[in-house]
């Protein structure tokens, strides 16, 4: 008998804002085929990486742990090798799961039957997988700008080329299958190939939101998450920064920053266009209804608004990341449902899988859509080497544990963040709130599979605690925040 259960297409972009998509309520966006996942399936208006960083992001997407027990705080920070990953669950329930494109989570889990990757970025010299596609059609494989290597001929077309080969050999398999497909774009280098070069030009979009100077102000460990100076800005320092397209607003040319924003939004509109490769043709070979499609990013990027150009930060533009997912006949269509996180993923797909994914920090998303119910986030929360966020519907609070420094916003009626009101007296009780239940989320964030791994056989204290240990759950971290949520803005 044929397998009922969906095969499942995860795609990831690398650093894209939500406001690249139409769906997301974005004016100026070219998405037509991401919009028509939001028609055709469930967008999450608020979903949040779980780090605003590549590397963390991508372990907590593979793992549904948040960064401080996967292990990987920051880019070049290894996860622990031996944890588990929702792909090892995904080959326990009979699924053939296939890897292709971008990785940079580490060491490429064994439960992956295949696996095509790129090794470094775009702009790289490299010898990986795709290097033969290059040498066959005789272009080179590192890109900037302009690109002169054809649309068809390109990185990320080849990654989905193979994706699709990948699907049409999965198709005529007897199991169900997973295949992520993990593109490079719309992360710099920004080579918009071909027809999409000069899709935006520098008037079409808006100027990034900054004040002059804004960036003078930002917290001491924000500045360093960022690479941003702390004291005086030298003149070789400005030099370095323009020449590679600057960190800050003040030092560059306003038409340079235009130029680079094109580039970055044109980019975002060929990734679109690869993603509708994708769902056409699983349309042509029958199999939309029976393939959950999964679409979100790693995190997104400053690009200037707030004065500076980097991620590792909490502003919305680098944090909140844009997540649909779309299974006709199983999920709501045309549907926006409310907060998701970087860590919920993993448990998601092996939740569409049949399975439970129970030592994952985040939540099962795909069930509770497919039953009806509601969606079990009311917040989120992140981390970034020693900083951390919880983001609720109308308040966000960022807290840098080095200096004890807390930024909080009432997105309610300061939806740009500009406005710092921490210090202001009116709103001690939601500042105090919010720290104590991301203390709080932090202190009891726990990875059941490792701990019960560790816990061994004793006398009867020890019988008593492995008894309280186990009953543990990934995800009761999140449940605890959400409770104090609660509390705080029923009080507020």
């Amino acid at each position: 008998m044929p397998d009922k259960r969906p095969n499942i297409l995860l795609i990831t972009t690398d650093t894209q804002r939500t406001d690249t998509l139409h769906c997301m309520g974005s004016p100026f966006a070219f998405s037509p085929n991401i919009d028509r996942l939001a028609r055709e399936g469930t967008m999450f208006t608020r979903a949040y990486t779980a780090s605003p960083a590549c590397m963390p992001a991508r372990c907590s997407i593979l793992s549904g742990l948040h960064t401080p027990l996967h292990g990987c705080t920051e880019n070049g920070v290894m996860r622990y090798a031996d944890m588990p990953v929702f792909t090892d669950a995904l080959k326990q329930l009979g699924y053939h799961t296939i890897m292709v494109g971008k990785t940079h989570f580490g060491s490429i889990p064994e439960s992956f039957d295949i696996r095509e990757t790129v090794k470094g970025e775009k702009n790289q010299i490299r010898e990986d997988d795709f290097t033969e596609l290059f040498r066959r059609a005789g272009w080179p494989e590192n890109s900037g700008w302009p690109n002169p290597v054809p649309e068809k001929y390109c990185l990320d077309s080849f990654i989905t080329d193979r994706a699709l080969y990948h699907i049409s050999r999965a198709k005529e398999g007897r199991q169900p299958f997973f295949l992520f497909c993990s593109l490079l774009s719309p992360h710099s280098p920004l080579d918009p190939p071909g027809r999409w070069s000069g899709f935006y030009k520098g008037g079409d979009l808006p100027f990034p939101h900054f004040r002059s100077g804004e960036w003078q102000s930002l917290p001491r460990e924000l500045k360093k998450l960022c690479g941003i100076p702390r004291g005086k800005v030298s003149e070789d320092w400005i030099d370095r920064m323009v020449e590679g397209k600057g960190n800050i607003a003040d030092t560059a040319d306003e038409e340079e920053i235009r130029e680079y924003k094109a580039l970055y939004y044109s980019s975002a509109a060929y990734c679109d266009s690869l993603v509708g490769r994708l769902i056409d043709y699983l349309n042509e070979q029958n199999m939309r209804e029976s393939t959950l499609i999964i679409f979100t990013s790693d995190h997104g990027q400053q690009y200037f608004d707030h004065g500076f150009n980097d991620k590792h930060n909490y502003y919305e533009e680098t944090w909140r990341v844009p997540l649909l997912m779309s299974l006709p006949g199983i999920l709501p269509q045309g549907k926006k449902s409310g907060f998701a996180s970087g860590t919920d993923l993993a448990p998601t797909i092996v939740g569409a899988a049949g399975g439970k994914y129970e030592t994952a920090n985040g939540f099962d998303l795909f069930t509770p859509l497919a039953e009806g119910k509601k969606n079990p986030r009311i917040c989120a929360a992140a981390s970034i080497q020693r900083s951390m966020a919880v983001v609720t519907k109308d308040w966000k609070l960022e807290y840098y544990m080095d200096d004890g420094e807390t930024r909080l916003f009432h997105l309610k009626d300061d939806s740009h963040e500009d406005c710092d009101v921490s210090a202001e007296a009116r709103y001690a009780v939601i500042r105090s709130g919010l720290e104590n239940a991301l203390l709080l989320w932090r202190a009891s964030m726990v990875n059941p599979a490792d701990l019960r791994k560790r816990i061994s056989d004793g006398g009867p204290v020890a019988k008593r605690a492995a008894g309280i240990l186990r009953t543990i759950e990934g995800n009761e971290c999140e449940k605890r925040l959400a409770d104090k949520v609660k509390e705080i803005l029923m009080a507020d």
